[in-house]
């Protein structure tokens, strides 16, 4: 566990957010330490000022005491003996007000109490007072201590009249002297220490203001440098309420940063995973719909194929019932003439039944080649050939269709005589022919039907189109006229033939359409295919 808290502070330390949080506090401790060091010192400076104010002050008690052995010297009697010891203590008033001096001077340990030099402010003062000091030791050094060295105290017979009397007027008035230039100089010092006490408290003022704004500085950038956690925290709280339409703003490449844009990133992506949902569910809700429409179809289809499939079967069972009944009753013998009648009957009849056979046929081919078109195994066998030539056979077999029908008129146009060859599968156009010629016969009971036929240099295609001038494409079936089961149960028919026209020319890298005619009378389907370019 130990381990793993070291390496994750490790980790913590080499990370730029906590790179940038360590410099903040080293910053801050620096400030803090530097501070404190400076208001050590100057305390240390008013402390070692206070020291030397006492030295100061010590000098007046000293230069007083130094008074006093003076005035008990001069006031002694003319006993040898007594002046000797009023001497000897001349003589150390004397060494400790000159020790005393000079250590408030140059500085020192003095009775135990640290002592820095006297600051340079003041050193002429000091010199004033040392010119002083050092007159007056003169004065008591040549006229009071070394005359004492050459005098047998036994023979100290002198009278106070062998001491000049101006010599103890100078000496007291230079003492006096020195008393008040000491006070003078305490009372400097003294100001000097106001001041920097005042200097201090400014001083401590100024550093507490700085380190509250130090600190206030610290904690902003802090909070700047934390402030993708609230966004992140915020956005996440915003995503558990299912908003997506948010991301947050990432500068620099710290890993706060980096995992802002990771955040944006996973928002990002789960909004296009909702997106994408959201389509599939569209998707999968049109779908839905789709088959629902196709299942609708299906079920008209159904009932459209049941009808159609029993509108061929019922003439072929009628048919075949009678032809049986005749067999079975035999041939009427009232002479040739009603045997011819009964042999052109049994034709038509016999017709019937090939034509409706054939109408089966053209059923179950249909409904295998949607099988085959839905399931991608439409084959084609492609071969070159004429493509006029097999128009114009198309178009002679169909005139023996209609022969009976003489108010339709059959004809045929084209650009010019030149064959057009392509590569393509000949059975299955035919088959979208014969499907178009037929749509177009049975929608038209008086008119014409046309088939043109031409070559589109430009594109190089060529397009087919069968114009008639029947009842024309109801609106309500143009839209969906190609699509599977595609019929209106009125007008018969399956509904497939369009469709798979549709599935074969597209096969062929072609295009199919239709449209009503502009005036009104009839539609045109029309096919392009592109030319063989070998």
């Amino acid at each position: 566990m130990l381990k793993y808290d070291s390496a994750n502070a490790f980790r913590l330390i080499r990370s730029k957010i906590g790179l940038k949080i360590g410099v903040l506090v080293v910053i801050h401790i620096i400030f803090i330490v530097t501070s404190f060091s400076i208001l050590s010192y100057y305390e240390s400076q008013i402390t070692y000022l206070g020291n030397s104010i006492n030295i100061a002050g010590k000098n007046r008690f000293l230069t007083s005491n130094l008074m006093l052995h003076m005035s008990e010297y001069f006031l002694a009697d003319s006993s040898g003996i007594s002046k000797v010891s009023h001497v000897s203590k001349i003589n150390s008033a004397i060494e400790q007000l000159d020790s005393n001096i000079l250590a408030l001077r140059q500085g020192g340990k003095v009775q135990d109490v640290d002592l820095k030099p006297l600051p340079s402010e003041f050193f002429d003062d000091w010199n004033i007072i040392y010119q002083k000091w050092v007159s007056l030791k003169t004065i008591l050094t040549n006229n009071i201590i070394k005359p004492n060295e050459k005098i047998n105290p036994t023979a100290a017979v002198t009278t106070t009249t062998a001491i000049d009397k101006g010599i103890k007027t100078t000496s007291e008035t230079r003492a006096l002297s020195l008393v008040d230039l000491s006070n003078a100089l305490v009372t400097q010092l003294g100001q000097f220490a106001r001041n920097s006490s005042q200097n201090l408290m400014f001083l401590q003022t100024i550093f507490a203001i700085l380190n509250i704004a130090v600190a206030a500085i610290v904690l902003f950038i802090v909070m700047r440098i934390l402030k993708p956690i609230f966004a992140l925290t915020t956005a996440t709280s915003e995503i558990s309420r299912g908003n997506l339409d948010i991301s947050i703003k990432s500068t620099g490449n710290d890993e706060l940063s980096v995992l802002s844009q990771s955040f944006n990133s996973m928002v990002n992506s789960i909004k296009n995973s909702v997106k994408k949902q959201n389509e599939l569910t569209k998707e999968l809700k049109n779908a839905n719909e789709e088959l629902k429409h196709k299942d609708q179809l299906k079920d008209e289809f159904i009932n459209v194929a049941a009808h159609e499939l029993r509108s061929p079967i019922q003439p072929i069972l009628t048919v075949a019932e009678f032809l049986r009944g005749r067999k079975v009753g035999g041939r009427n013998s009232n002479g040739s003439n009603d045997a011819a009648r009964s042999i052109e009957k049994e034709q038509e009849l016999l017709d019937i039944i090939v034509r409706n056979s054939n109408r089966l046929r053209q059923i179950a081919e249909d409904i295998l080649d949607v099988a085959r078109i839905e399931s991608g195994s439409l084959i084609l066998k492609k071969e070159k050939f004429n493509l006029k030539e097999m128009i114009t056979e198309i178009l002679s077999e169909y005139q023996q269709k209609i022969k009976n029908k003489n108010s339709i008129k059959l004809s045929y146009e084209s650009q010019d005589n030149n064959a057009i060859i392509i590569e393509a599968d000949r059975s299955r156009l035919c088959q979208v022919v014969y499907n178009l010629l037929s749509n177009a016969i049975k929608f038209t009971d008086d008119g014409s039907i046309t088939v043109v036929v031409e070559s589109k240099d430009n594109d190089n295609n060529t397009v087919i189109s069968i114009k008639d001038t029947g009842i024309g494409i109801h609106p309500e079936m143009l839209p969906k006229l190609f699509t599977k089961f595609a019929t209106k149960s009125q007008t018969g028919g399956t509904g497939l033939g369009l469709f798979i026209s549709k599935s074969i020319i597209e096969k062929h890298n072609g295009r199919i359409w239709a449209e009503n005619n502009p005036d009104g009378k009839g539609a045109t389907f029309a096919f392009s295919l592109p030319l063989d370019n070998k």
